[in-house]
């Protein structure tokens, strides 16, 4: 019996889609290029690199991709149409890597496990980084985002170029303003519209969120209570807007705290949904107020209008695609992506006029 076993629908330990053997079978086709993108980390990291996507497709047409990432987004990437297989960042994902060739490499991530393994990992390009001892960039067009990482200087004050313009660059592929690929199925659209149904929510007013959380890693990036409260009041008062609560677990203690001592009814969507569940909501919004967060990721997928404020992290390396506007205060000791500061200046000099003055702009 000869086998393909280089046929793109080969198993191998199971039939293929089509249940017949490969002998005369009219389905077989030859892997094309095959492409590993390795972007493990920061559920808003990789989801902004699905903007490298379309420009992987445009540079290699016929090719195969897989893309390893950590489990906790796997969601972000699930139907995604330009990702062939998606694989789990597990030792039953990453071992059979190892038996593999690929024709070129992709490796976004700087920590050792994701480099330790794009340097063992057989391929016929490599781009981005690896590890010898320490971090490597595989390319020339690496080493400029290999020096933004131990170069504050380069990092803070002179870089102008948007991360999307960044893993481009270290790719090797053409930057063509190319937007976030993500699917929202429809059902956690429709649970969001049910949301508003059961709440009685006017649709004729404005849809404002207020995405209050900080992530995980930065509590640098936290707009404080009272301000969001004088928001609010801004946001009813004078536009008479839906104000809606969004966020994670970890915003379940601020959330309670405003929508209890908030002067007008705002809606409280929950800390524990889904990201899809998540995602969903946000795309009931007219505009979102977010810091530098997944929350801000998810909204710019989705079209959806923006007030990001920034503090600790780098404006400059987000992109808006125009759909909105970046507050940064710009103090003398930001930024700073220090992850806990005793003063937060830098957030507590955006003002809740500013804020609603942008709103205001973009509704």
């Amino acid at each position: 019996m000869k086998l393909k076993a280089d046929c793109l629908y080969f198993k191998g330990d199971k039939p293929c889609r089509y249940k017949r053997l490969c002998e005369g079978c009219p389905h077989y086709q030859p892997f094309p290029a095959k492409v590993l993108l390795i972007k493990c980390r920061a559920q808003g990291d990789v989801l902004r690199t699905t903007a490298l996507l379309p420009g992987i497709k445009r540079k290699y047409p016929e090719s195969h991709v897989t893309w390893l990432v950590d489990e906790e987004s796997l969601e972000l990437l699930r139907n995604n149409p330009f990702i062939d297989r998606i694989l789990g960042y597990s030792l039953s994902d990453v071992m059979p890597l190892l038996a593999e060739k690929f024709d070129v490499l992709i490796s976004l991530d700087k920590e050792p496990p994701s480099t330790s393994l794009a340097t063992l990992v057989k391929s016929e390009r490599r781009f981005g980084f690896g590890m010898n001892g320490n971090l490597i960039a595989f390319n020339e067009d690496a080493e400029y985002a290999y020096c933004l990482g131990v170069d504050d200087d380069l990092k803070f004050r002179k870089n102008t170029m948007t991360y999307q313009e960044i893993i481009f660059k270290t790719a090797e592929i053409e930057y063509q303003k190319d937007k976030y690929v993500f699917h929202l199925e429809e059902k956690y659209r429709d649970m969001a519209g049910q949301f508003f149904a059961e709440n009685a929510v006017d649709r004729s007013r404005k849809a404002v969120g207020l995405n209050t959380g900080s992530g995980a890693k930065f509590e640098t990036k936290q707009w404080p209570a009272d301000r969001y409260l004088k928001l609010i009041d801004y946001l009813h008062e004078k536009m008479r807007a839906n104000i809606f609560l969004l966020g994670g677990k970890r915003e379940r203690d601020l959330n309670r705290f405003l929508e209890e001592n908030a002067r007008p009814k705002i809606f409280n969507t929950g800390n524990d949904n889904s990201l899809q569940e998540f995602a969903g909501l946000l795309s009931q919004m007219d505009v979102v107020v977010t810091s530098d967060t997944l929350g801000m990721h998810l909204a710019l997928a989705q079209g959806k209008r923006v007030v990001v404020l920034f503090g600790s992290t780098c404006p400059q390396e987000i992109e808006l695609y125009g759909q909105g506007t970046k507050i940064f205060a710009g103090k003398d000791c930001s930024p700073c992506y220090k992850q806990t500061c005793p003063e937060m200046t830098c957030m507590e000099a955006i003002t809740p006029e500013q804020v609603y003055a942008e709103i205001e702009k973009l509704v």
